[in-house]
């Protein structure tokens, strides 16, 4: 979706190629989907899932349902290796043509997204494991992919539009966000420093054999109160910069539309200082989310508590998305109509 959000911004430029934007967006996807596998296939390496089982039994609410191909084993590491390297393969096939006529500056910005997102979990960085994933995920997904796209299809990429790249990629930044609050134990346990645990900072990661004392009550709630104001943060900047990039006249006026997610991301930010007062609280899925992929398994599954809040949080990624192209659909339009 970011990705078709900068596309449609492109399309304003003398250059744009419509044939190009397909290409590379088509590229984008294969890479993100080789991305997500490797992702899925160093946390399996990590051995994060015992910790993970452990702490469910011990009484924490812990997401265990990661990578259950591999789990299980129904899928290979090594099969899913090679599916995540011949997906990568894919991606730069496509790459190819956009770099043939738009020159090598493009390269660039490329080779920097497949490291950050490559060795977001691999070893030896495993930058995800450091309180960088978060960071990583908005720069690849907002000003990342806006500028990639933009020298893709039009061939430039001007400094007006990277407010609302970055509201972009802290749009989608909050599905991770959410997800490492609600993962915290979790992720502390088996290691995983996320923003949720630099933020807080009010549990250290334990070494190999041993103990650590428990952090006070009182380090816990402020930490906690920390992790939440940052979600605030996360979930409501992004209708802010677009405020400010219609205000110095950055993007057009029409972008404004893009406002209309903020009941989703609402009730989002509600639902999540519910889960903070007490996790085990039943979740409600109201009518106006829209339907969610599996639902009746996911709660036959007793993971509506996870899904809903972080389906939620993909929809209003999909749903800004749309109001932004719509926005861009406008401009077309009108500047089609004052010819």
């Amino acid at each position: 979706m970011p990705a078709l959000v900068a596309a449609f911004l492109a399309t304003k430029y003398s250059d744009f190629k419509w044939y190009l934007a397909l290409v590379s967006l088509i590229g984008i996807a294969f890479a993100h989907l080789s991305l997500n596998l490797f992702d899925d296939y160093f946390d399996f390496r990590n051995a994060e899932q015992g910790d993970r089982t452990a702490l469910v039994r011990e009484g924490f609410r812990a997401m265990t349902a990661k990578c259950p191909p591999l789990q299980d084993g129904t899928v290979s590491p090594k099969k899913w290796f090679l599916v995540s390297c011949l997906f990568g393969v894919i991606a730069c096939c496509f790459g190819v043509p956009v770099l043939i006529l738009r020159g090598a500056t493009i390269l660039w910005v490329v080779l920097g997204v497949a490291v950050l997102g490559l060795f977001y979990s691999a070893p030896p960085l495993k930058l995800g494991y450091h309180g960088l994933g978060e960071l990583i995920i908005g720069c690849i997904f907002g000003p990342g992919i806006f500028i990639g796209m933009n020298l893709a299809a039009a061939g430039e990429f001007h400094l007006s539009e990277v407010l609302l790249s970055i509201a972009m990629g802290l749009i989608v930044v909050a599905i991770l966000y959410v997800h490492s609050i609600m993962d915290y134990a979790a992720d502390t346990k088996a290691g995983k420093r996320t923003l949720a645990w630099l933020v807080g900072c009010h549990a250290t990661i334990p070494k190999a054999g041993k103990e650590v004392p428990a952090p006070s009550e009182e380090k816990v709630k402020a930490g906690q109160n920390r992790q939440y104001i940052a979600l605030a943060a996360i979930i409501f900047l992004p209708y802010v910069l677009v405020i400010l990039a219609v205000v110095i006249q950055a993007v057009q006026p029409y972008y404004i539309v893009a406002l209309l997610a903020l009941p989703w991301s609402i009730d989002l930010f509600r639902s999540m200082l519910a889960f903070k007062k007490d996790p085990f609280a039943p979740v409600e899925k109201k009518w106006w989310y829209g339907s969610f992929q599996m639902w009746e398994a996911i709660k036959e599954n007793h993971l509506d508590w996870f899904m809903l809040r972080w389906l939620l949080a993909q929809r209003i990624s999909i749903v800004f998305s749309i109001l932004c192209i719509l926005a861009s659909i406008a401009e077309m339009i009108i500047k089609l109509t004052t010819l």
